[in-house]
């Protein structure tokens, strides 16, 4: 348990790199099951994306001169699991299917938002500059997923019958 900053901080970022290791494959899944081209391009630049935040990340462990490691994040586990039980049931049309799917990848943006910029401020707090550049940068990104992941949501929601 942290009982100081610097270990919310750590224990944050194992968190962050469990959940990004996680969203590498759950996107390629993601990818597969829906027909949306779009939404399919998405999910495929989002997981090249998500493999340079986790370099990122292991450039943050580095700064801190600590090591790498995953603790699991059950947030993210658990969002993942609700897409997968989900798309099990093969009775959703294609149009349905599309929608849940930018909507459960909105949900998970929304969760690394909200990460990352607890990283941040924590980073913050601790003069962790150097940390703080490439936590930005992964910030940023997700912003911009998440408000692409909205516009899509919208246009898939005119599909649904």
């Amino acid at each position: 348990m942290a009982t100081t900053a610097r270990e919310l901080f750590e224990h944050e970022l194992r968190d962050a790199y469990d959940a990004e290791h996680r969203l590498v494959d759950s996107l390629k899944e993601m990818s597969s099951k829906v027909t949306d081209p779009e939404l399919t391009k998405a999910f495929d630049l989002h997981r090249e994306q998500t493999q340079r935040q986790i370099e990122r990340l292991e450039t943050v462990f580095s700064s801190i001169d600590f090591k790498p490691e995953r603790e699991s994040c059950k947030g993210i586990k658990g969002l993942i699991t609700e897409f997968k039980e989900f798309t099990k049931e093969e009775n959703s049309s294609t149009e349905v299917l599309n929608f849940f799917a930018a909507v459960s990848a909105k949900k998970v943006e929304h969760y690394e938002i909200v990460a990352y910029e607890s990283l941040m401020q924590l980073a913050r707090q601790l003069g962790l500059r150097d940390a703080q550049a490439s936590l930005r940068e992964n910030l940023a990104e997700e912003l911009a997923t998440a408000d692409q992941l909205q516009g899509m949501s919208e246009k898939l929601l005119t599909e649904l019958t």
